[in-house]
């Protein structure tokens, strides 16, 4: 039996959220090839179990403060919505001390958590995005520079760059809300990015890998009466929100789509699982964001879509860290 490690919370806005996917995570993942060790991470990067704290060592083993005992780490999870997992931080440390662990590399999960980094790289792969500026700060230059976007685009969206779950995310119809929006969204990141606000259908794809090949699902829809999907509507359990796993679709659509999707995730060098967030108005499809490590609560559709496709998420799951773990 192989150990695991699976690293949940992060003491992020997410926190949370992480606490459910984890709990999620470690019902499905197979005891009897796994033995799980369950470690929460708090806002001060302190390690526990049930209260006793932890600390994971260069030679790939658990250390316990209170009984000493040490436990080798064969494979990790790192089950964190935004900081440290989603923005490569711990993948990067995974890597220097060689632990296999599940979901993208450093690399591909910085680029992706990074809006910035995600436009520009899918506009040099000819996949279509949202128009866009970006505001390296809040000066009068960077305010004017926005406010004529506003006049040339309608109304916007600002957000920051580098947050998930629609963390700093403001629509803005209003020109005077500019600098307020502007100064807001530069709390939560050194860069900003502007998009021009579109009302189109929302539409959300789960790609994964599958026996040597990338798999893309198909689409499921969101359906936001408040038109702005934000962190609330994503996890409150009072959300409106409904979600369609077999929308109408133009065949055509579905199709780019999923075209689409696999050449992001080939592109930006992905690996094993991913959620990607699309727009549609009329024919034009943007691919809006990538997720490389997206929500399993019990209102995601990420292992749904899977399901969907007609294969286990457990069976798919299990089989991953398997291969990891060889």
């Amino acid at each position: 039996m192989k150990n695991l490690l699976l690293l949940k919370g992060g003491g992020g806005q997410e926190h949370d959220v992480s606490l459910v996917t984890a709990n999620y995570l470690g019902s499905v993942i197979d005891n009897t090839r796994f033995r799980i060790f369950e470690v929460e991470v708090d806002q001060e990067f302190t390690w526990s179990v049930d209260g006793e704290k932890v600390e994971l060592n260069f030679h790939k083993e658990l250390l316990f403060s209170n009984s000493g005992k040490k436990e080798k780490i064969d494979v990790c999870v790192p089950c964190f919505h935004g900081y440290p997992g989603e923005t490569g931080h711990i993948q990067a440390f995974f890597e220097m001390i060689k632990l296999p662990y599940l979901g993208c590399g450093y690399e591909a999960s910085a680029i992706c958590f990074n809006k910035v980094l995600t436009k520009l790289w899918l506009e040099k792969a000819s996949i279509p995005v949202t128009p866009f500026i970006i505001a390296n700060d809040s000066s009068e230059e960077t305010l004017e520079k926005v406010s004529s976007f506003f006049d040339e685009q309608g109304s916007i969206f600002i957000k920051a760059s580098n947050q998930g779950s629609s963390v700093g995310c403001y629509p803005v119809d209003k020109k005077s809300e500019i600098k307020k929006f502007l100064k807001e969204a530069f709390n939560f990141s050194n860069f900003v990015i502007v998009e021009k606000k579109i009302v189109p259908r929302e539409l959300e794809i789960s790609v994964f890998e599958h026996k040597g090949e990338v798999i893309a699902t198909s689409p499921s829809e969101i359906i936001c009466p408040d038109k702005f999907y934000s962190y609330e509507e994503k996890y409150s359990q009072k959300s409106k929100t409904q979600t369609n796993l077999n929308p109408d679709l133009d065949p055509q659509i579905t199709k780019t789509i999923q075209e689409f999707a696999r050449m992001a995730f080939i592109n930006l060098k992905l690996a094993q699982f991913c959620r990607m967030d699309f727009f549609v108005v009329g024919e034009q499809v943007y691919l809006n964001e990538i997720n490389t490590f997206p929500g399993m609560t019990p209102i995601s559709l990420f292992p749904k879509m899977i399901e969907n496709y007609g294969l286990s998420y457990p069976q798919v799951l299990n089989d991953q860290l398997e291969s990891l773990s060889k």
